[in-house]
């Protein structure tokens, strides 16, 4: 984003909790690495930013996953990180906002207020350190491929790796998801509960606000932007670091412009890229 001179912002998880409307003042949100763990009060003020036209990118799985709550602590305001993993087991629970209640994630009750709706895609498992499998193109036609050369089927090496997330029409995620890059992993390679194995990077954007949501569906999104794999060096082959600049680029000079839905839509594909 340095390189190419756009007006950047860097925040914490913290000023989005302290300082709610001041994502307002932004035209997107770019939430990076493995941004898994979000409290109430970061998740309301990306929820209330998206309902006012502000864009989001998910540049790793998982996001909005794990439910967590701040309080204080010997060093200051909000310098301690609350997580049960069982929501009987914190004090809160049965007491006050349930949606204070950590109970491991989102979806598990009492705040039953699960991510994928939201993010457009579900957790759906990892893969082992040091595995990775190519990204593998499955709507070529979309603005974010744009001056690539990538096709329908199209695969950039290196790609996905770590936690993953998955297009999973069960579990509610939005109905105008666009499926941009679906990528089978064999079981072999990670663990899931979910059956198939899948990474998919999906887009869906809000017919009212004009808000667009990215998920890439991979952790392995930012590293390879500096990964020189083989196909850099051989006859035809795809370089993942110079294809994602490409790709990372479109989304930018997209998002960056406001409300990306007003200029470039969703096109439901789920229903023809599952099947």
């Amino acid at each position: 984003m340095e390189s190419r001179g756009l007006d950047v912002t860097y925040a914490t998880d913290l000023t989005l909790q302290q300082h709610p409307a001041w994502l307002l003042r932004h035209r997107v949100l770019l939430s990076l690495g493995h941004d898994e763990a979000w409290s109430l009060g970061e998740r309301q003020a990306a929820v209330r930013a998206h309902d006012a036209g502000v864009n989001i990118v998910f540049f790793g799985a998982s996001p909005i996953l794990r439910h967590v709550r701040t309080q204080a602590s010997p060093l200051g305001q909000d310098r301690e990180l609350v997580d049960y993993r069982y929501s009987a087991a914190d004090p809160l629970d049965g007491k006050g906002n349930p949606l204070q209640v950590t109970g491991n994630e989102w979806g598990s009750p009492p705040a039953s207020w699960p991510e994928y709706d939201f993010v457009g895609d579900t957790y759906a498992g990892f893969l082992e350190p040091g595995l990775s499998v190519g990204l593998r193109v499955a709507d070529a036609s979309s603005w974010v491929f744009q001056g690539t050369g990538l096709h329908d089927g199209s695969v950039i090496g290196g790609v996905v790796s770590l936690d993953v997330d998955k297009f999973d029409e069960a579990y509610g995620q939005p109905a105008d998801d666009q499926i941009l890059a679906r990528t089978p992993i064999p079981a072999s390679m990670g663990q899931t509960s979910m059956g198939a194995f899948y990474s998919d990077m999906t887009y869906y954007t809000d017919p009212v606000s004009g808000a667009a949501v990215l998920d890439t569906g991979t952790n392995g999104w930012i590293p390879a932007l500096g990964n020189d794999n083989d196909g850099c060096y051989l006859p035809g082959g795809i370089c993942a670091s110079a294809e994602l600049g490409r790709i990372t680029g479109n989304i930018l000079r997209v998002f960056g412009a406001g409300p990306a839905g007003r200029t470039h839509p969703s096109a439901a594909n789920w229903q023809q890229v599952t099947s």
